[in-house]
Parts: C-alpha cells; structure tokens; sequence
C-alpha cells in the first residue's frame, strides 16, 4: 500500500514545517523528489538528510521563487532534466501579511494573492503539461480557506489569522474543484489538503496559553503535530486514492465540524 516506486514527486515549499515530513514520507514510500523552496539552504539540508535516511532514494533540489513565472518553469524543466517524468506536484507554498484589516494595503493584498492563487494556478498548469501518464496535483489550503478566525481565540498582542489568507486559500479550493474537472479527461487528479491548529513549536513554547486555548477549541482535544499531515498527502498522491478527486481534505481534529 502507497507504494510511490517509479513516481516522481515536485514539492514546492518543500522546505516548510508542514511540508517537511511530506518529503520524508513520499521518500520513505519510494517517489523521486525535487526540492523546490526559495530557502535554498534550507533545500541544502533536507536533500541532504533526506539522501541520508533514504540512500537509495532519487533526491534532488532546486530553487524556487513561486512568484516569479520564470522560476516556476526552471523549477519544472530541472525536474524533467533530472528525473525524465512527472507524476505528482504538491505545492505548500504561500505568503501571508499577518497585518489586520485596517492596517493592510491594496498592494498587499493584491501581492498574497497573486502569490497563493495566481501563482499556483501557473504552476500547476505548467507541471499538469508535463503529466502524459495522468498524475496527482496537491495543494495545501487551511481550514481557514473554510472558516472565519474567532477573535476569542487570539488574546491580544496575537493577530487573528489574516484575512488575505484566508481569501486566497478560499479561492484555492475552488481552483481545486475546477481543476479537478477540467484535467479529469488526462486522469489528472486534483485535490487538496486543509491542516488546522498546527502552530509552530517556538510559537507553543513562547505561548502556552495560547495554544491552550486553540486545542480547547478542538474535538480532539490537542494541537496537530508536524508529521500528522504528512500521511494525508502520501495518501492522495498515491494509486490508492486513484478515483479521489476535486476534494479537500481536512487535517485539523475535527475543528470544522463545529
């Protein structure tokens, strides 16, 4: 079961807290990876580490402004120079502000965006041309793309989730679902995974009352952990879930459910 042997695999924002134990497991399962972050040493390290938990594995990395249409078409070019195919795209990329509605600007707005939706519709549409066997595109949205932050769960000085985030992972699940349509005679599936309450872990030990707060809010009971996204992409981009299209999934305990 997930067996990723023969797939060859672009993450884009690779090098994220999230998107890390991805690579780890899509390696673990067999896929060849690219890489792809504009935190170039950062794609240094985790080639590197993940070369040494998995010697036999095909790793490679390469640089990549999501913002830059140039970039994103070297990124894809580098993977089929390197690898000779392409089968599965996850893209973690994004940008938020963090500034609050009356502080944000229209260009601000306008660069979120540009940079989570335009630019994840270009990559997607320059990898899906690249994809004669079928594949599986993933992209990372947030139950936040779905819901509104409760203020009661930011006790100032903390900032409620931004609104140009939230806007644009919105505007991403729909691209999912129109996607998904659209590629669905190449047998390019389309779907997305939406993670909830996962703060980073400098952000649970500088506050512990915040996070708290967030898993009192989650049926579970807790806060997600790193790896616990991880297995819902492998899931998707495998042969497993070959008739799973135009879905998201949510990764978040349950929290939008209530």
């Amino acid at each position: 079961m997930f067996d990723l042997r023969g797939k060859v695999a672009l993450v884009a924002g690779g090098v994220g807290y999230l998107s890390t134990p991805t690579c780890h497991g899509l390696a673990e399962h067999g896929a060849s990876i690219m890489v792809a972050d504009i935190n170039n040493q950062g794609v240094d390290h985790l080639v590197e580490d993940l070369k040494e938990r998995n010697p036999t594995a095909r790793i490679a990395g390469v640089s990549l402004d999501i913002g830059d249409e140039q970039s994103i078409n070297n990124a894809v070019c580098k993977t089929l120079e390197t690898f000779g195919r392409l089968d599965i795209l996850i893209n973690a990329t994004y940008l938020s502000i963090g500034k609050l509605v009356e502080e944000l600007s229209g260009t601000e707005f306008d660069a979120s965006l540009h940079l989570n939706v335009t630019s994840s519709f270009l990559l997607a549409r320059q990898a899906s041309q690249h994809m004669k066997d079928g594949g599986s595109i993933i992209f990372y949205s947030s139950m936040y793309g779905q819901i509104a932050p409760d203020p009661r769960n930011y006790p100032p000085p903390i900032k409620p989730n931004p609104i140009e985030y939230g806007v644009a992972k919105a505007g991403l699940e729909q691209m999912v679902r129109y996607l998904a349509v659209y590629w669905a005679p190449r047998n390019i599936r389309v779907n997305g995974v939406a993670p909830g309450a996962f703060p980073h872990p400098i952000q649970q030990k500088e506050d512990p009352d915040w996070v708290h707060i967030l898993a009192s809010r989650v049926p579970l009971g807790r806060v997600g952990r790193q790896d616990e996204v991880a297995g819902a992409l492998i899931y998707l981009a495998s042969d497993e879930a070959a008739y799973v299209t135009g879905h998201i999934l949510n990764v978040d305990g349950g929290w939008t459910t209530w």
